[in-house]
């Protein structure tokens, strides 16, 4: 049974709302309470009640608010999508294309060193789980499993599930940051529509190459290897 969101409850939702669009515009270190309280139109003072903790008890719930959003986001997105690798990877890469634009390099290079440590391990942590999680998975249900790994490429040639989500999320986050003034011949659909595919084929491509052992073989045809 859905329980209706209390005044209360509703308040602290707007706030974190518009933290998270001011701390994602321009990074924790430049944002004050100020900024938040005038943009809400209420006094700093009053935004204490829903977070004792100031800015950086904000900040700590933003952050972990919108990872479960990803993370939910993500996960029924790829659940949602064709079967195959290809069809999961453009399902991911368009929802993160719906979602506001988040600079997630500037969040792990800067905003999360104004924080404690432990703090910063745990958020992420949960960054890792929320936004890498899902697509590894993708990833993990593409490479061989049990007796198929015996005619798969040794680890030293196939990248990993970590590599490549790593990777994915770092060439979507680029086209979701491509400015309309650059003039794209395409959407940004499409850029990740061809970035799903190339992805997916590069990977086949390395699960179909022979063995590195069989590749260091001498050819007996080759007259360079006698």
């Amino acid at each position: 049974m859905h329980t209706p969101a209390t005044g209360g409850d509703s308040a602290r939702a707007r706030v974190l709302e518009c933290a998270e669009r001011l701390f994602m515009e321009r990074g924790y270190q430049a944002v004050k309470l100020r900024d938040i309280a005038d943009e809400l139109g209420v006094r700093a003072a009053s935004l204490y009640y829903h977070f004792p903790g100031g800015k950086l008890d904000m900040f700590l719930a933003v952050l972990d608010a919108a990872m479960d959003r990803y993370h939910t986001g993500l996960d029924a997105a790829i659940r949602g999508a064709g079967a195959g690798l290809e069809a999961e990877l453009d399902a991911a890469a368009r929802f993160f294309l719906s979602q506001p634009k988040i600079d997630f390099f500037r969040m792990l290079e800067s905003d999360l060193e104004q924080i404690e440590p432990a703090q910063r391990a745990a958020v992420a942590m949960k960054m890792h789980q929320s936004l890498q999680g899902p697509v590894m998975d993708a990833f993990r249900r593409a490479t061989p499993t049990g007796s198929e790994r015996d005619s798969a490429p040794s680890p030293a040639d196939a990248p990993t599930p970590e590599l490549l989500a790593g990777s994915f999320l770092a060439i979507v986050q680029g086209i979701h940051h491509l400015r309309a003034e650059f003039d794209l011949p395409i959407t940004k659909e499409q850029m990740a529509e061809q970035m799903s595919r190339i992805l997916a084929a590069g990977l086949r491509a390395v699960r179909e190459a022979p063995q590195s052992a069989d590749r260091d073989q001498p050819n007996p045809n080759d007259a360079s290897s006698v």
